[in-house]
């Protein structure tokens, strides 16, 4: 006797429908009303309906009330936060970040933001014969860092200003940046050229390159190239920035 087919039409067709009208909404640059939604992914209304409440009720869509139409709603953006945390940026990054080391023959460093500071998660050594003393898991500064203003190049004005208003802008070097007008004009120079530089500001003759890892306004953290500043010369850095754009490149294909 015939086994029956083993049934493979996906689970929960409502949870698909329900993914579609998010992607719907994501896509689009003003609140929709159920009508136009129904009409747009060619569905009943009424279903249509049924599902945007349920996706209110968890906090996945918001309904303005002047006109009923609906805006994807804060749940999703405590989800996406959540997703970005739990993302290995250090495993997906490892191997881009080992090819520019053999390049460089230098201390590779990988951080990410944790509220005002940032935080290594990876490290590779230099192969010369003088090399750098952070440890994974440190953390230091976000404005005096090429991987800390790499970071904050990609913030909001609103969050930004935040930061500003709550940092005490120690001074490490002379170099040090010590004040918000100062950090602002040097963030605009990295959304400028695409990359941070840290000249000797965190520690003493010590120079840093450092590109974010930003796509789809999402931040997961940035990388930098890092050596004393006799063997981080201006030739060196403009050597070294085309390596760098290119493993960019790739761990963002990789996300």
């Amino acid at each position: 006797m015939n086994k029956p087919l083993k049934d493979t039409s996906p689970y929960g067709t409502s949870i698909l429908k329900s993914v579609d009208i998010l992607k719907y909404m994501a896509d689009e640059p003003h609140s929709k009303g159920v009508s136009e939604i129904a009409r747009d992914l060619n569905m009943n209304r009424a279903t249509v309906y049924k599902l945007l409440e349920t996706l209110q009720l968890v906090g996945f869509v918001h309904k303005k009330q002047s006109d009923s139409t609906y805006t994807l709603g804060p749940g999703l953006a405590r989800l996406a936060h959540r997703a970005y945390e739990q993302l290995d940026i250090a495993s997906i990054a490892q191997p881009f970040l080992e090819v520019l080391n053999r390049e460089t023959k230098e201390t590779i460093h990988l951080g990410i933001a944790d509220e005002n500071m940032v935080v290594y998660v990876a490290k590779l050594e230099s192969t010369q014969a003088v090399r750098m003393h952070s440890r994974v898991g440190n953390a230091s500064p976000l404005y005096c860092t090429g991987i800390g203003k790499a970071l904050l190049s990609t913030w909001g004005e609103e969050a930004l200003d935040h930061y500003v208003r709550n940092t005490e802008f120690r001074r490490y070097t002379p170099s040090t940046i010590t004040d918000g007008i100062t950090l602002r004009s040097a963030l605009q120079d990295i959304r400028k050229n695409g990359y941070a530089m840290d000249n000797c500001e965190h520690e003493e003759e010590v120079r840093c390159i450092a590109f974010p890892l930003y796509k789809d306004g999402v931040l997961y953290g940035a990388f930098s190239v890092t050596a004393p500043s006799y063997r981080m010369d201006d030739h060196t850095v403009k050597r070294y920035i085309p390596l760098m754009k290119a493993c960019q490149d790739k761990i963002l294909a990789a996300l």
